[in-house]
């Protein structure tokens, strides 16, 4: 078999090699699937950089996520899982023509759906599904709002909020991102680039107006957010976009964190507020079965067609490194997949 192997630190045309392996032998609780592609999530841009702390140390092989057809089970996992075509969580690895998944954390899906947007269901959807509709409840008429807004995450959280009635404050970086939040449906899209969104927040909707923040790039606009959440809101940080495309060294670790700041509990509890940390990776560690009813559910929304992933990109294995630099650019929209 054939695997993307990060033997580098650093950009992404040097970073890779394409390496022939042994065949992974699944353990007792996963499965062996023969892989048609895999989706990149912004976490495998940051482990490329070295900024990614749940990684492993080089070389190694990225990946979250692969969709595919079962080829081997395991001793515990259903035999019925044979030759069907599965979305699938993977630990790391998922770069490679076979990868091995725990059998509780992938879903069954038809031939009719895209490999993009199976893998958009995967890491990004159930990201996104957790903070919405497993974690809490979200009500009608709420305020969300949703940084990187134009990204798969934040495709996802939007269409998402919207089944629950919230209305969504969505920002994003680009006159072309403008267009595909509008198109999204996007209640309020702010290019932040050229409007200050704290201000323009206050203005149009009030003090602490904002119900459900979902903060992916960290840095300064942690703060802002603390001063939009309203009493009795959540916001939830899962990503920290704004510490790439920096050199991985003490001096960056420290001003990343400095410019997020920190938040005393007490200060929280007075207003009602609630800080909520989502690392999907740890929480897949402990909590398999929760992930796979969350995807489970997102099939059965897809295939009733009431959320509908969009793909940004579909690369071949031979421009893997121009995929991983359309997502490093923040410049891409919805899901990127790469196939083999």
């Amino acid at each position: 078999m054939k695997q993307a192997t990060i033997i580098k630190y650093g950009h992404a045309d040097e970073a890779f090699k394409i390496q022939e392996v042994n065949s992974p032998v699944p353990k007792a609780n996963e499965v062996c699937i023969e892989v048609e592609g895999f989706g990149l999530n912004y976490a495998d841009v940051m482990a490329r950089n070295g900024l990614y702390k749940e990684a492993p140390k080089i070389p190694f092989v990225p990946g979250y996520e692969v969709v595919g057809k079962v080829i081997k089970t395991g001793a515990e996992a259903p035999k019925s899982l044979m030759g069907k075509r599965v979305v699938a969580f993977t630990r790391f690895s998922g770069y490679a023509t076979e990868a091995v998944a725990d059998y509780r954390a992938l879903g069954v899906i038809s031939e009719e759906i895209s490999g993009g947007e199976a893998c958009a269901l995967a890491t990004q959807y159930c990201t996104a599904y957790y903070m919405t509709h497993y974690f809490q409840q979200m009500r009608k008429g709420e305020i969300a709002l949703v940084h990187a807004c134009a990204g798969g995450v934040g495709t996802a959280l939007t269409q998402l909020c919207q089944l629950k009635g919230v209305k969504v404050i969505g920002l994003c970086s680009s006159d072309e991102k403008m267009e595909y939040l509008k198109a999204l449906k996007v209640d309020y899209p702010i290019n932040y680039t050229q409007t200050d969104y704290k201000k323009w927040i206050i203005k149009n909707l009030g003090k602490r107006p904002v119900d459900h923040i979902f903060n992916a790039v960290a840095g300064n606009s942690f703060k802002n957010d603390l001063k939009l959440l309203a009493y009795g809101g959540k916001l939830f940080c899962f990503g920290g976009a704004a510490r790439s495309g920096k050199k991985n060294n003490l001096l960056n670790d420290v001003s990343f964190l400095l410019k997020t700041g920190f938040v005393s509990p007490l200060f929280m509890m007075m207003k009602a507020q609630a800080l909520i940390g989502v690392n999907m990776l740890r929480f897949a560690d402990h909590k398999v079965d929760v992930i796979g009813t969350c995807l489970k559910e997102l099939i059965e929304l897809y295939n009733n067609k009431e959320i509908a992933p969009k793909v940004g990109g579909a690369f071949p294995i031979k421009k893997l490194a121009e995929a991983h630099m359309a997502l490093e650019s923040g410049k891409s929209t919805g899901k990127i997949y790469v196939h083999w």
